[in-house]
């Protein structure tokens, strides 16, 4: 029988469930519920508002940071404003001279406007800020909206059910752990990617397929965290001949390139050589990488042998899901989100938000199998893994620089438990269909 909430025809089972027992149901007038979501909109603004106002006040007027957002909002609002070439040399001398106070050496990040130009569509309204301050509060409200807003897709995408209280406790502590405060302070639009991501998942499940190919296409601002997840999603809806999902997603990403072209012609040429730097100036890499190259100092050979096997993997997986239901596939989708995080040239932990996929999954099948010890076990993992996650920062820190080994617990975990939670996922999702 399936389980509430968890197709389109729930809802319409539910009222006809009501009308046949006799209960009355009491119709909204259209202009009430109208009314009453503006007014809900409108008191979300003011409360978010005051909230970057307070973060200004408080904080960022104060404190330095957003060092991943300036050079997005510098180059950016520049190319909007005045036209000139966000990955022009002069436009990354001037984004140094605002970090550092003078040009990068060649040995330091050298803070490049390194996303494609459709990134805008996502920065333009920080141009309105009169000076940075306002800009990095203004995006730590909203990328904290993203953190919240990913949470409430991934329940619904996995159909985990938790209690009230448990779902309060769930949001504090992924508000709170580090690496959510860490891409809050830096203003790192990697919590964007994963709202875009998740959502594009939702969308699926909704067979609002248009708008999940359109999702995934806006994802690529960070094409680091999309390589795997965005050609199984696409192999996956082409097998089940849902062409909306991959015409949404090609004509999306088409208009996002070409489109700028109009006032920035070529720009894909620099932006790709800016990326081709930008692997050879950041400090880690994969955490294939670091497990091998750079813990072990075994020769780059080893790294390539052990990607080329993780792909091998991926790739038998995806083939075998393109024939699941979206619940069964699920399982290979949060495969394609972990193993991101082993086979990309360059991971970090800003980048960890759409791991909520799989642990929400996790969470599920412990629900499954017992409501109430699953709420104990889901309950005791948050303060587990925030706590870890800060201790673990606090004990490796090595000036201002995050140490590698805060990059390889929490996927390489979250790894071990998808292989286990395998069958007992397929179990519970064909059970449901």
């Amino acid at each position: 029988m399936p389980e509430p909430g968890r197709n389109s025809r729930a809802g319409s089972c539910e009222q006809l469930g009501r009308r046949a027992s006799g209960e009355k149901l009491t119709e909204v007038p259209l202009s009430e519920r109208t009314r009453r979501h503006v007014s809900i909109g409108a008191l979300l603004i003011v409360i978010l508002g005051l909230s970057a106002l307070a973060l200004r006040q408080a904080f960022t007027s104060r404190v330095p940071g957003g060092n991943d957002l300036y050079p997005r909002w510098v180059a950016g609002c520049d190319w909007l404003k005045t036209g000139r070439d966000p990955y022009s040399p002069a436009t990354t001398l001037r984004i140094q001279q605002g970090i550092y106070g003078r040009p990068a050496t060649p040995d330091e990040d050298q803070v490049a406007f390194a996303y494609p130009i459709y990134t805008v569509l996502l920065t333009w309204p920080l141009c309105l800020a009169p000076d940075f301050a306002t800009a990095h509060a203004v995006t730590m409200t909203a990328l904290l909206v993203c953190v919240l807003g990913t949470a409430v897709l991934a329940r619904r995408v996995t159909g985990w059910r938790p209690g009230p209280r448990l779902w309060i406790w769930s949001l504090v502590w992924m508000a709170v752990m580090y690496p959510t405060a860490r891409g809050l302070l830096l203003g790192q639009l990697a919590g964007a990617v994963a709202l875009l991501q998740i959502g594009a998942l939702e969308s699926l499940r909704l067979r609002r397929d248009a708008l999940a190919g359109v999702a995934l296409a806006l994802s690529t601002i960070k094409p680091q965290m999309a390589i795997l997840i965005i050609p199984l999603l696409l192999l996956w809806a082409a097998s089940q001949q849902r062409w909306k999902v991959v015409a949404g997603f090609l004509i999306g990403l088409g208009a996002l390139i070409l489109i700028p072209m109009i006032w920035l012609p070529g720009w894909p040429a620099p932006w790709l050589a800016g990326i081709r730097q930008y692997t050879g100036y950041t400090e880690f890499g994969s955490i294939t990488w670091i497990l091998t190259t750079y813990s072990l100092g075994t020769p780059a050979f080893v790294e390539s042998a052990v990607t080329v096997g993780w792909l091998a993997w991926f790739l038998v997986e995806s083939w075998r899901a393109r024939r699941l239901g979206f619940e069964p596939m699920l399982w290979a989708a949060a495969l394609a989100i972990v193993l991101t995080h082993f086979v990309s040239p360059r991971t970090a932990t800003t980048h960890f938000g759409p791991l909520v996929l799989p642990l929400f999954m996790l969470f599920r099948v412990w629900q499954r199998s017992d409501e109430s010890r699953g709420a104990w076990m889901a309950a005791v993992t948050w303060p587990a893994v925030g706590l870890a996650t800060w201790a673990m920062f606090l004990l490796t820190v090595q000036g201002n620089q995050e140490s590698a080994v805060n990059y390889v617990p929490i996927p390489l975990l979250l790894l071990l438990l998808l292989v286990w939670m395998r069958r007992p996922w397929l179990r519970l999702a064909q059970a449901v269909v």
